[in-house]
Parts: C-alpha cells; sequence; structure tokens
C-alpha cells in the first residue's frame, strides 16, 4: 500500500486552509490532497495525478452495467495496476465504483496549454455504493461512516476525523476472508487422510486412494482447526482445491 495517507478532518478552523471533501472517502479530491500535504507534493504532483487518473478511469461504471459486471470487467486491469506498485492516494482498501467522468482544468501560459493538475476532479461515487475489496477481491458495500472524535495536543483540541481504514472496518471485522488455500487445503487432507486411512481401518495398506472430491462437515473442521473460526461463521460450503486435483468441500 502507499506511504502517504491522507485523511479528513472535519474541524472550522482547519478546513479554512484544507476544505474537507465532498464525500467522506478521504482524497476525494485532488485540492483536499494538495492542501493536506501543504505542498509537499508538488514537485511529483503530475505523476500523483497521472496515476490516480488511470484507477479513476477504471472505476467508472458503464450506462446499463451492473456493479457485479463491473467488478467482473475491472479485475484483472486492478491487479495490474496494484502489481506495478503505483498505488493510488484515493483507492487505498479498496476501489470504489463510480459514475460521471474525470475533470481536468487547463490554462494558457506563454500561449502554450498546461493542465492544471491540482484542479483534477474525479468522477463521483455510484448510488450503490460498491466497492471492490483488495484483501479478498469481494464485491462489497461501503456506506459514509460516522467521524471519530479525536484529540489533537499540538492544537490543544477535540476534532472529528476520518480516515481510509474507517471505510473497511465493518467489512474486514465481518466478512473479509482472504483464504490461504494451499496451507489449509494441506491441513485438511491430512487429517482426513489419518480418519480414513488409520492403522485399524480395514482398508489394506496396499490400497491407494482414487479420491477426487471429499465432504466434510464444518463441526469437524473446527475440532481439527482447519480454518479459522470467523471463516467458518461467515462462510457457506467452502471448496478448496489441492494441487492434485482433489477437492475438499466444508459444509454445515
Amino acid at each position: 500500500m502507499p506511504g502517504l495517507m491522507v485523511k479528513i478532518i472535519l474541524d472550522n478552523i482547519y478546513n479554512k486552509v484544507v476544505p474537507k471533501p465532498i464525500n467522506f472517502c478521504p482524497g476525494y479530491n485532488m485540492k483536499h490532497v494538495a492542501n493536506y500535504y501543504h505542498g509537499h507534493l508538488n514537485e511529483r504532483f503530475k505523476k500523483v495525478v497521472e496515476i490516480e487518473k488511470q484507477y479513476d478511469y477504471l472505476s467508472i461504471i458503464r450506462p446499463h452495467e451492473t456493479p457485479q459486471q463491473w467488478a467482473n470487467r475491472v479485475r484483472g486491469s486492478l491487479q495490474e495496476l496494484l502489481s506495478k506498485r503505483e498505488y493510488s492516494l484515493y483507492h487505498i482498501y479498496s476501489f470504489f465504483t463510480s459514475f460521471g467522468q474525470v475533470e481536468s482544468k487547463t490554462f494558457y501560459g506563454n500561449s502554450d496549454l498546461y493542465e492544471d493538475h491540482f484542479g483534477y476532479r474525479r468522477p463521483s461515487i455510484h448510488k450503490s455504493q460498491m466497492a471492490i475489496c483488495f484483501k479478498c477481491w469481494k464485491l462489497i458495500k461501503i456506506a459514509e461512516v460516522k467521524p471519530r472524535k479525536v484529540y489533537y495536543n499540538g492544537w490543544g483540541r477535540w476534532v472529528y476525523e476520518v480516515k481510509s481504514e474507517d471505510l473497511m472496518k465493518n467489512h474486514w471485522d465481518c466478512s473479509c476472508f482472504k483464504a490461504k488455500t494451499a496451507t489449509i487445503a494441506k491441513n485438511a487432507m491430512h487429517s482426513v487422510k489419518q480418519e480414513m486411512f488409520s492403522p485399524t481401518s480395514n482398508r489394506s495398506s496396499n490400497c491407494k486412494s482414487n479420491i477426487s472430491r471429499l465432504f466434510i462437515s464444518s463441526l469437524y473442521a473446527k475440532q481439527k482447526n482447519l480454518l479459522q473460526s470467523n471463516h467458518l461463521n461467515h462462510s457457506k460450503d467452502i471448496t478448496l482445491r489441492l494441487r492434485n486435483g482433489v477437492e475438499i468441500t466444508i459444509v454445515d
């Protein structure tokens, strides 16, 4: 994830210098980002905006396209962007769906046309409030969060703030699931084999397994610590695939 983080601070004095975004997603427009960093991004702000544009163009949902269709269309390109380590200041932990157009302001200087990078505005948040989580890659709904009250010692007063991680907290705590498939499947297969091919089994020791699919109960999986408990509580019929093609399905 990027080293630069933007957060929203709601304070009458502070917001006279750094106006808050019109949406509770930190870093909503580049003017807010520029003011937040007090000019420290001047030398590379053009590069920052160019990266934001790549994400924002992908974020736009097409007419008559459902959020799920949008997610299926952009996941590959989004993963490629992240693999280049060209991170967004806005889409930090998730990728928000949007509508409309990107807006770039231009001006003339010495008879040449220049782009005002500080005036760049991204598209509006889509009314569905759907986003793709960068951890589990699920399509999730992210509503605006209630700002939290924080005391700033340097200012000597209480203010309200919103961080990017605040938007993800409910999803991370309740439904985010990044499967470590290989490790989980290996543990599951090992435990199942112990039960099925124990020394006391009537099966001959020379008999080889020809199993292509196994079913085990979630209760058994919990007893054997094959999955974390929160995965079992929020997932149904988890299917794991081993490298040799064997499928293990955990059912209720």
